[in-house]
């Protein structure tokens, strides 16, 4: 679907937007001038901005309701409105039902259109927006349907599509994340799979989505492609755990601001929701979260100062302090715990984590590759890692460790808590001592505040 047109009117629209709020503004302080009460200020703004909307939804359903004949088939229509569908969300914004913003507006602009493709458009839109939206879209649809106008050709196998198999496909290495393959039969169109990609990583929000073929030709090629992608593990899947694992990750992606996922993920989101509905429900994940104590975190760090990969840091002040932040940190943020390290992980810890979160002197972060290279092989070995993906991990210590000492001492990486710490200690403040750091904190706000 050619989206960048949607995109530009989207940015002309509101550069009429703005306009037209100067001149209607200008009109309404004409006629109102002094006298108008707050009262009639506000809701002569809102009718502005209910205005200014319509003329962009008007403009946006014309647009679009220019393509909507070019979908082949069903599947093809489906992936069409989900993508319109994402169009809407092209800007994050916080807090906003962008859906329920533009939906209604938008379906009643197709309406008012009244042509043969604006039919096509609602019935595309009926096949994967929300339930309340589908329902509206419907009624417009019938209504322009029974004015005369033509059904597109695949209007009666929209919303058909059948799940018959799933699998889950993970990474036993390190178990970066996962994938659930759904496989669907719709009539007129080849059996193909919906895959949704669960990113660990990030939490276990959707990183990716793809559409391929049938299941067994993509479990097949998978298969063919193993000996470059040791350790993947392909499982049958429940159809109603699919769900449940899908719903999760959904949720995760909505409430991260800005994700940082692939360019698929927001044009193909209404499909993905509109497939997974189909999908039988009632399974409740077990939450895999798993508490480690601070007894349990001094166990480990002993463990590993007696172990063949750490104790030449026995005794080591500084070393035995590394150990014991790369123990927080699987215990505190990694999914999998403080044993898990994968190349991505080491990524993360030591240029975001470290460079966030922890304040210490230049010299300590010079020691921290070498401590942490000990570190994950001492957790590959008890995680039990081959030998080729952990030497891959170990790798990523070195490879990193320029771009953390440059993120470590970059302010503008810093979390607020590690900013505050900063400039307590340039102050001369004694962290240990709660006093002082409560009066330094008073005027660090007041400063703030300033």
């Amino acid at each position: 679907m050619p989206t960048g047109r949607l995109f530009t009117l989207v940015d002309m629209s509101e550069k009429r937007q703005r306009q037209q709020q100067r001149r209607q503004r200008r009109k309404s302080q004409g006629r109102t001038g002094s006298t108008g009460t707050a009262r009639e200020r506000r809701s002569s703004i809102d009718r502005e901005a209910e205005l200014a909307l319509a003329e962009l939804l008007a403009g946006m359903a014309e647009i679009a309701a220019r393509d909507a004949d070019e979908p082949a088939d069903a599947l093809e229509a489906e992936q069409w409105a989900s993508s319109l569908i994402g169009t809407m969300h092209a800007r994050p914004m916080p807090g906003q039902d962008v859906e329920a913003m533009f939906l209604p507006g938008f379906v009643d602009a197709l309406e008012d259109l009244g042509t043969r493709e604006a039919l096509a458009a609602l019935r595309a839109l009926e096949a994967v927006c929300a339930p309340d939206y589908a329902r509206r879209a419907h009624a417009a649809g019938d209504r322009l349907a029974a004015a005369g106008l033509p059904e597109p050709p695949w209007a009666t196998d929209l919303g058909q599509a059948r799940p018959t198999a799933a699998a889950l496909m993970s990474e036993e290495a390190f178990d970066d994340g996962l994938s659930v393959m759904v496989e669907f039969e719709a009539p007129g169109v080849e059996a193909h799979t919906v895959g949704i990609y669960i990113d660990h990583n990030l939490g276990g929000l959707v990183k990716d989505c793809f559409l391929a073929g049938p299941l067994t030709e993509v479990r097949a090629q998978l298969n063919r492609n193993a000996p470059n992608h040791g350790g993947l593990v392909i499982r049958d899947l429940d159809l109603a755990e699919a769900r449940a694992r899908v719903a999760a990750a959904l949720y995760m992606l909505d409430h991260t601001y800005d994700p940082p996922v692939s360019e698929d993920v927001r044009p193909m989101r209404a499909f993905v929701d509109a497939r997974m509905r189909r999908l039988p429900d009632g399974v409740e994940l077990p939450d895999d979260y798993e508490e480690v104590t601070p007894e349990e975190r001094d166990a480990l760090l002993a463990d590993f100062l007696s172990s063949p990969e750490g104790q030449r840091w026995r005794d080591d002040e500084d070393a035995e302090d590394v150990a014991q932040l790369a123990i927080d940190f699987g215990a505190g943020y990694n999914h999998g715990g403080p044993l898990r390290w994968s190349p991505v992980v080491v990524e993360i810890f030591m240029t975001s984590w470290l460079a966030r979160k922890v304040t210490r002197e230049p010299g300590f972060f010079e020691r921290v590759p070498d401590v942490l290279r000990d570190w994950v092989k001492y957790a590959g070995r008890r995680q039990g890692v081959p030998s080729a993906p952990l030497r891959e991990a170990v790798a990523a210590v070195k490879h990193h460790r320029e771009e953390m000492l440059d993120a470590v001492g970059d302010p503008q990486v810093w979390g607020p808590a590690k900013t505050f710490a900063v400039a307590a200690l340039e102050a001369g403040v004694d962290l240990s001592d709660h006093a002082e750091v409560e009066r330094f904190m008073q005027r660090y706000n007041d400063g703030l505040a300033a």
